[in-house]
């Protein structure tokens, strides 16, 4: 994915071309090139980065918003930290990086899709954290960051425990 470069078909000497350092657990820095029409604002920076990332143009215009190192209107540089996530579904694994401020959500369907899950039956999985039987994890919080990569497993609920 070196320098890799998208193109919107710009006239020449209007092209804006913004670099971001993608940084990924167990990986090189990778340099991805991105040139634009005009100066980008969040949400077009995202549009084009979420191909190639495979990710959310949601995931990356809240991480670019919400981190100014990420990119600010203006620059023509940025870094982009994703975290490190390894899924497990049966006896399938996958990793896949995403922005700390993605939602569980968001691996979850990624997951989902990566695992060629039916909509009716991921309805009925869950996400835990660590093994098959660790802590379930609510969708609806962030990610967050960590340190080397976090194993999470989709698995059908257990019985309810009384008490």
């Amino acid at each position: 994915m070196e320098n890799q470069q998208l193109s919107e078909g710009g006239s020449a000497g209007e092209a804006v071309v913004v670099t971001i350092e993608v940084h990924r657990h167990g990986r090189p820095v990778e340099s991805v090139k991105v040139e634009c029409d005009v100066e980008p604002n969040h949400r077009h920076l995202a549009e084009k980065l979420a191909s190639v990332l495979a990710l959310g143009t949601e995931e990356l215009v809240e991480e670019f918003t919400a981190e100014a190192e990420c990119y600010h209107p203006g620059r023509h540089h940025g870094k982009l930290k994703l975290e490190c996530v390894d899924i497990h579904f049966e006896s399938e694994s996958a990793t896949h990086h995403f922005p700390a401020r993605a939602k569980w959500k968001h691996v979850f369907q990624w997951a989902c899709k990566h695992f060629k899950i039916a909509h009716t039956a991921s309805a009925n999985l869950e996400m835990r954290e660590g093994s098959p039987e660790g802590p379930a994890i609510n969708e609806n919080k962030h990610i967050g960051s960590f340190e080397g990569c976090k194993t999470v497993w989709l698995v059908k609920p257990g019985p309810e425990r009384n008490g």
